[in-house]
């Protein structure tokens, strides 16, 4: 069913190039342009950031250019690697993660190290928060409604999170360890860890299965929207202690303003940490391309913000930062004409 939506993706994409009659503009003046650029599924942020840019981009290709946008990036943890193999021209990823990947001897997932390949064009697209969420039902039962209080206390509470390989997963362990503790520490005290998709953890919430979910989402995200809609939820922050544990892990520590996330529950403003995602590409894709493909994603703000609220805080003057040390020579060239940077 993916394939076939991809498929369906591609030739709408294509159509819409041809009714627009193509552009004068062209990347490289060697005719059409073919990129790869994968995304997460459907029901994802980054495939609505992901065919929105692919839309805007196909208006100001040369004519005949295509974009396929096939389902298939392994997620905001590990999508740098498909830029390694060749497997894409472009993917939106966290820019925390593609930091990981180059600073670790051994990468993330045990990948291996990033050494080259992997350019920067776009960053700090939106500013996902890591959301820590309890039940109504769990803080009234316990009188717990913090992290911090449920380590400290050894509360038994059964947690919900996403699979290895998302950075939310991430997020959750690195925050365990931020505390003091680990995954296998807290079940010896009668915690359970369920990891699941996030559309089942919703579920699990909502027949009760469930009591705190850790993730790091952006501002709307469709399911956490759900989750905290069918159940009463508490959306927390933490401690300042803990908070900057997890920027010595290299999260940026945000405040959160209530009611920002559209989540029930996010009712006051919230002391936690975040880290935005980025447009990334092969290091190796042609530099006047590279520059266009900047140089529209960074003047089409207000159509990215329509596209998703997430994206409603993209700061184009300052989309050169967080991966400045790999920016792309065409965005370079680009944020250097616009006096966004040196």
């Amino acid at each position: 069913m993916k394939k076939i939506a991809s498929l369906l993706l591609m030739v709408l994409l294509s159509m819409a190039l041809v009714f627009a009659g193509g552009s004068s503009e062209s990347a490289d003046g060697d005719g059409p342009v073919d990129l790869m650029f994968i995304s997460m599924g459907s029901s994802t942020s980054i495939y609505t950031y992901s065919t929105t840019i692919a839309n805007m981009l196909l208006e100001v290709l040369p004519a005949g250019s295509t974009i396929d946008v096939p389902e298939t990036s392994p997620g905001g943890l590990t999508a740098q690697y498909s830029i390694v193999n060749g497997d894409t021209d472009l993917v939106i990823m966290n820019g925390v993660s593609v930091t990981w990947s180059m600073e670790n001897e051994d990468g993330v997932m045990g990948l291996g190290q990033v050494t080259e390949g992997v350019s920067s064009l776009v960053n700090g697209l939106d500013m996902p928060h890591v959301a820590i969420i309890f039940t109504e039902d769990f803080i009234n039962k316990t009188g717990c409604s913090t992290m911090e209080e449920l380590i400290e206390k050894k509360v038994p509470a059964r947690f919900f999170i996403k699979k290895k390989g998302n950075l939310g997963e991430d997020a959750f362990t690195q925050l365990l360890d931020c505390l003091g503790t680990s995954e296998e520490e807290i079940t010896s005290w009668g915690c359970t860890v369920s990891r699941d998709t996030a559309g089942n953890i919703a579920t699990a919430f909502q027949d009760g299965l469930a009591d705190v979910t850790v993730d790091h989402v952006p501002d709307g995200q469709a399911n956490t929207v759900q989750l905290t809609t069918n159940v009463k939820c508490k959306v927390v922050g933490m401690s300042q202690e803990t908070a900057e544990r997890m920027a010595d892990k290299g999260w940026t520590i945000t405040n959160w303003p209530a009611g920002q996330s559209r989540f029930q529950g996010h009712d006051e403003d919230l002391l936690t940490v975040g880290a935005p995602n980025c447009l990334i590409c092969r290091s190796d894709l042609d530099e006047d391309t590279a520059y266009l493909i900047t140089k529209t994603v960074c003047e089409n703000k207000d159509r990215l913000a329509a596209a998703s609220a997430a994206l409603e805080i993209f700061d184009p003057t300052k989309a050169a930062g967080i991966l400045t040390d790999i920016l792309h020579p065409g965005a370079l060239r680009y944020y250097q004409e616009m006096g966004y940077i040196d």
